[in-house]
Parts: structure tokens; sequence; C-alpha cells
């Protein structure tokens, strides 16, 4: 049996630049990670492959599970038969801007790579696979801070990074990340890659200045303006060091100095008199 955690993953700046001859939308993100996720399961002693999904938001999940998608791509790319049970307990909110799905199924083919010693897969046909099954599971796949090019497989390794209290906000809102996409493209919002080439990773960490950009939050917000009160909230909070919104939303977060667990404590019981769904954690200094 083997356990991990399925990290959620954080955009903390987003750019997007335009569109791929494919139809992809071609972006620039500084990508972190944080110690909190769902937690996965992996069991061989079985007699055929199944998934079972608990937590508080397995109900949400809908349609063809991306998981199963993956143990598909690695048998078919191994040749390797092995039935197995994941189990996932789902703490990362669905249609969140946290990439779950991708987390869940990078993190399931990191592990199926070890249970198959004989029938391992390189890591550049990995990130292969990751990318046919989303644009966000090769960084996932990474697990480390990334500058994230093209539509997610162009990825830069930015170095260590401080190991900073994150607060994630959600206001009990799925977005569909197509759904924010097609609004962007209809207002014409694509900014020139030049524009983007000087995004300064240290501002973003020291917290100077006190949001981070994300060309996604405004088209997000069209779609839920309620998004737009989490950030008035957030960027109210006692000791924040930087406030954004990940990814297509409508999770938004709150940067604290480091070791700050105390200022980050006291925001998490404000924020939940709101009613929305918060997680204090840190981003993992790698």
């Amino acid at each position: 049996m083997l356990k991990t955690i399925a990290r959620a993953k954080i955009n903390l700046t987003l750019r997007v630049l335009g569109k791929s001859e494919t139809g992809f939308h071609l972006i620039e993100s500084i990508t972190a990670f944080s110690d909190f996720g769902d937690e996965v399961e992996i069991f061989t002693n079985s007699s055929r492959d199944q998934l079972e999904i608990s937590g508080p938001f397995s109900k949400d999940l809908e349609g063809d599970n991306i998981v199963v998608k993956a143990l598909e791509s690695f048998r078919k790319e191994t040749i390797w038969t092995q039935p197995i049970t994941i189990k996932i307990f789902k703490q990362i909110p669905v249609a969140a801007g946290l990439g779950g799905g991708s987390a869940d199924a990078a993190c399931v083919l990191k592990m199926l790579n070890l249970l198959a010693p004989k029938a391992r897969v390189s890591e550049e046909k990995m990130g292969e696979i990751g990318l046919n099954l989303g644009s966000d599971v090769p960084a996932c796949l990474s697990g480390k801070t990334l500058k994230m090019e093209g539509r997610g497989e162009k990825l830069s390794i930015i170095g260590r990074i401080p190991n900073m209290p994150i607060l994630l906000v959600n206001p009990n809102i799925r977005l569909s990340t197509k759904a924010v996409f097609e609004t962007f493209s209809k207002k014409g919002l694509f900014k020139p890659a030049d524009e983007n080439a000087n995004v300064d990773v240290e501002k973003i960490f020291k917290g100077i200045g006190c949001n981070t950009p994300n060309d996604l939050i405004e088209p997000a917000i069209k779609l839920a303006p309620v998004i737009q009160e989490v950030l008035f909230v957030l960027r109210k909070l006692k000791g924040i060091k930087t406030v954004g919104m990940s990814g297509s939303g409508a999770t938004c977060f709150a940067l604290f100095e480091p070791n700050d667990t105390g200022s980050v404590i006291k925001a998490e019981e404000q924020i939940k008199n709101y009613g929305w769904w918060t997680a204090s954690t840190f981003l993992k200094g790698v």
C-alpha cells in the first residue's frame, strides 16, 4: 500500500497571452504548491481495478474521473496489469482553481511508477501522459515552484521559496475553467507577451504590493461577483503580505509573513463568519 498527499496548486500569478493554433490558451504563471491536499492511497491486494472517493467534496465530482484516465493511460503505456484499488479522500474543492483533479492524477501516476518498477515510465514520457490528461498535470507531477508557459507544458523551476503561511478561501462557488476562459476571450483581454516578461517573483514572496496579477479575475468576477467581496475582505486582514485569486477561481488566497501562524489562524476565524470554505496551510518551500 502506498499513501501520499495530492497537494493543491496555487497560481500566484496568471497571464493569458493568446491562443495556440490548436485552440489552447497560452499562459504564463508562477505556480506553487501547498501542504494541503487530497489524501491518496493505492492498494495492490485487489481482484479488479476500483476507485473509491470519500471526503467533504466527493459528491461534487461528476462525469469521467481524471484519475481513471490516468490509470488507463499508464496501463496503455506500460502494459502493466496488476489490479489496484485507489482511495481518495477529497479535501480540495472541485472546480475551484486549485487543480485538485490534476493533482490527484499526477499523484496516482507517480505512485504507479513506484509500484511497477519493471514498467517504469521516464520523466519525459510521464510529462507527455500528464499533458494529455490536462494542462496542469505536468506542473503537479513536478510539485515544485515553477514558471508555467505555453498551455502548461513549458516548466521552469524557480527554486526554493519561503515557507509562507497561506489562507485559502472559496465562497462555496464552483467555476468552470472553460466558462471563465470563454468570458475572457469575448472581452478581448489578451496581453502582449512583453508585458509579462518581468514578473518579479521576489516581490510576490516579500509582499511588496498587495495584489498579484491574474488576468482571469475580471471574467471570474463577471461570472461570480462574490469573488470581488472575498478579495476585498482578504485585503483588510491584519498581517497579510499578498492577496490574489488562484487559476480561474473561485478560490482566493492571502499570504502572510513566514512563520506568522498566529495571524493566519486569526484571519481564518474572521473569514469563517462569512460561511465561506477556508483552509490555512503553508506554501511548500521547494
